[in-house]
């Protein structure tokens, strides 16, 4: 339930935060951001930063994006919290002014570095010498979200800053990107006191087993973001809302904990010094006897021809796990390229070259953990204030070394932030919706019914791989948000997947999305995007508001299509019982402007469907085959006599015509929860629609739970999807 209020009183009670400062002020502070480059998850650390930016001096955010990002990025964000800031004001006066955030937004290097690690100054580069130079007896913290290289540059041009900055990497990928300054600057500047956080920081976003269920990386967002200023509304354009900020743990280091001791620890995790940073050369091409440790700087150096090219110039690239890397000629006929492989496993790499020594070059590596791994003559060697992850087992979480001394503080860091997005809750704002919930109808009461009278029958259940995204709010009445949960299969190539919207039953009064999920597992296994879709049931709200809710969730999916992997032209409307009605007649109103209303969201994207699949929903409610009584009045606004025109309109047997999808029946072995089904096919026939029909002998109604008959229930399902869907 959506009782955003309540929770909020809840984490007042359950949690009070401390937040940290030095004791001779606020830390200084840089942000190196990547935002706008190769993670969306930059736009949600920035977010975070900003409502937080009375904790810290600010004193420059710059760009520094492999991709294409841009300071224009950062300004993006800054004008959303403009927005908000009155209202934040209210609550905290010592907010950052937007104006001063704007102009100490600079640009920092584009691109990655080469070889030797540094190249050209930037502006970026230019204003961490100028603020690292300030008379402030404070350290500058340098935190990096992205790449080194504005941070390699400064200590080029200024070496005489390292006393004076302190730095927080966010590595781990980031490091494969940014090998080149990272080389640089741990062979040359190995005293600098550098936190390095290769796999620490995905405690952020890795659940604790028992952790609350509000506070779920997908349930985050519509528990205490969703409706809380501008900022919110663009959170969710990022992960859909999901708790990724990876780099947040940066700036959470520095809110909670003792900042002057990395061994402590706190909201930003726990770190252990080390004396060495893992190196590797070989001039050979590798194989799989050859082992590297996670994170480490890999080099390969490799003899051909003398040319006439400046040293430091990219001339070959190397592919490895769908990516390319540069590499460059050092001179005197040798080329060199480094990488640091970011995650446990076995790799393959081939190099192409229009020098003929070196194209088609390949080889393979091995890669362990723990970081920083045995002792190497080509370590590089490092100060007392060189601090990295946990290196011991009880710390790491799902193979992430360290990820434990952060996770373990995950429910307070949240409750914290969750405490100042109410600050953003519009004062005039009605408190939600608390909606009255008819628990009648359960898989569990409906197993205990069954079994029975079949004693054989078991809960079908479905292993998935699938990515899923559970309570994303796709529309909203009033005060009241309508979620949906989300199964994206994994794959390594994004591309469009067919999808289906699956609808459960439970007589319009009762059921729940999440009764949907194992045969959206089963869809996600076969490549179907699935969306488990909520939508308000006759205790709430009458005909035709529930069909209103389902078109506003297929228009949703298509709006977006490219963040869930979807193609838009192949949705599929299934739904059991009450939902295979409601399945149904979407697929004979596409187009049907009566059907919409038109104060609902996405109304820019269609609502159609190209396929049905009803499992055991009535077509027609008022027909010879038919029995419905009280359940369909109560949805319906009355009896027959006392509605005839609701009993009429929901009838999906009334509505077909030649926009109508393609059908597939599966039905219980029970005639009256298939009334009409036949005359439908009829009517299917006249205008050449496609349909099919599949009776499961004895079988109960709600069949679609158990064994035996889910696996060829979703046979058929399948089957009949592949004839139709035509990529």
């Amino acid at each position: 339930m959506y009782y955003k209020a309540s929770i909020l009183l809840l984490l007042s009670l359950l949690f009070s935060s401390q937040l940290y400062a030095q004791q001779s002020g606020k830390p200084r502070v840089i942000i190196s951001t990547d935002i706008g480059g190769t993670d969306p998850d930059d736009f949600q650390s920035m977010i975070h930063l900003l409502m937080y930016s009375d904790q810290m001096d600010i004193e420059g955010l710059i760009s520094s994006a492999y991709g294409n990002g841009r300071t224009s990025d950062i300004f993006r964000i800054i004008d959303l919290y403009e927005k908000d800031y009155a209202q934040l004001f209210k609550h905290n006066s010592k907010l950052e002014n937007p104006k001063k955030l704007r102009e100490i937004t600079k640009q920092g290097a584009l691109g990655i570095a080469p070889f030797k690690g540094y190249s050209t100054p930037s502006e970026g580069s230019e204003w961490i010498i100028k603020r690292a130079k300030k008379q402030d007896s404070r350290p500058l913290w340098i935190l990096v979200w992205g790449g080194l290289e504005d941070v390699a540059q400064a200590l080029k041009d200024a070496p005489e800053i390292q006393d004076k900055i302190r730095v927080y990497w966010i590595g781990g990928p980031n490091k494969k990107w940014s090998v080149n300054a990272y080389n640089y600057i741990a062979e040359n500047h190995g005293d600098l006191w550098f936190i390095e956080a290769n796999a620490t920081y995905q405690g952020w976003f890795k659940e604790e087993k028992h952790a609350h269920p509000y506070l779920s990386s997908k349930n985050f967002y519509p528990y205490f973001i969703q409706g809380n200023g501008h900022m919110a509304a663009d959170f969710q354009n990022h992960y859909q809302g999901d708790i990724k900020m990876g780099d947040t743990p940066s700036v959470a280091y520095l809110l909670n904990g003792e900042a002057n001791n990395p061994q402590e620890g706190g909201w930003g995790g726990q770190f252990v010094p080390i004396k060495r940073s893992s190196k590797r050369v070989f001039h050979r091409n590798t194989a799989l006897r050859d082992t590297v440790p996670v994170y480490s700087v890999v080099e390969w150096v490799f003899q051909g021809p003398e040319i006439s090219i400046a040293q430091d110039s990219s001339c070959f690239e190397m592919e490895t796990l769908g990516q390319v890397w540069p590499g460059y000629y050092i001179g005197g006929g040798q080329y060199s390229i480094r990488y640091s492989p970011k995650k446990v496993g076995d790799l393959t790499y081939i190099i192409s070259s229009s020098i003929e020594e070196l194209d088609k070059q390949k080889g393979e590596l091995s890669i362990s953990n723990p970081w920083p791994g045995k002792e190497d003559s080509k370590d590089f060697l490092l100060g007392n204030n060189w601090y990295s992850d946990v290196p011991d087992k009880e710390h790491f979480i799902d193979g992430q070394q360290g990820a434990q001394t952060i996770a373990k503080h995950r429910e307070a860091y949240l409750k914290d932030w969750a405490e100042r997005w109410s600050w953003l809750k519009d004062s005039t704002q009605k408190t939600p919706v608390q909606v009255k919930k008819d628990n009648s109808f359960t898989l569990e009461s409906t197993f205990e019914k069954e079994r029975k009278y079949r004693d054989y029958i078991t809960i079908a259940e479905v292993q998935s791989t699938a990515k899923e995204h559970l309570n994303i709010p796709y529309d909203s009445i009033g005060n009241r948000p309508l979620l949906l949960d989300v199964f994206i299969p994994r794959s390594k190539k994004q591309k469009a997947k067919p999808g289906v919207l699956l609808i459960h039953g439970g007589g319009w009064q009762s059921g729940d999305k999440s009764q949907m999920h194992t045969i959206a597992k089963a869809l996600s296994n076969a490549g179907y995007v699935a969306v488990c879709v909520e939508y308000r049931l006759s205790d709430e709200a009458k005909y035709p508001e529930a069909v209103y809710d389902l078109k506003a969730a297929l228009r949703w999916m298509r709006a977006h299509a490219k963040s869930i992997e979807l193609d838009p032209d192949f949705i599929v409307s299934l739904g059991t019982s009450a939902g295979g009605q409601l399945a149904s007649l979407l697929g004979v109103t596409n187009n049907n402007p009566s059907f919409e209303e038109p104060r609902r969201s996405n109304l820019e994207f269609s609502s159609s469907v190209q396929a049905v699949v009803n499992i055991d929903g009535t077509l027609a409610f008022r027909h010879p085959e038919s029995s419905e009584g009280t359940a369909a009045a109560n949805w319906l606004k009355g009896t027959y006599e006392e509605s005839s025109k609701n009993w009429e309109d929901a009838a999906p047997l009334n509505h077909v015509s030649a926009e109508a999808a393609p059908v597939l029946f599966l039905n219980s072995s029970i005639p009256r929860f298939h009334a009409g089904r036949d005359d439908m096919i009829k009517k299917l026939n006249k205008y050449d629609i496609a349909w099919e029909v599949k009776e499961f002998p004895d079988t109960p109604h709600t069949y679609w739970f158990f064994n035996p008959w889910f696996k060829p229930m979703m046979e058929n399902t399948t089957k009949f999807l592949e004839k139709i869907y035509k990529p």
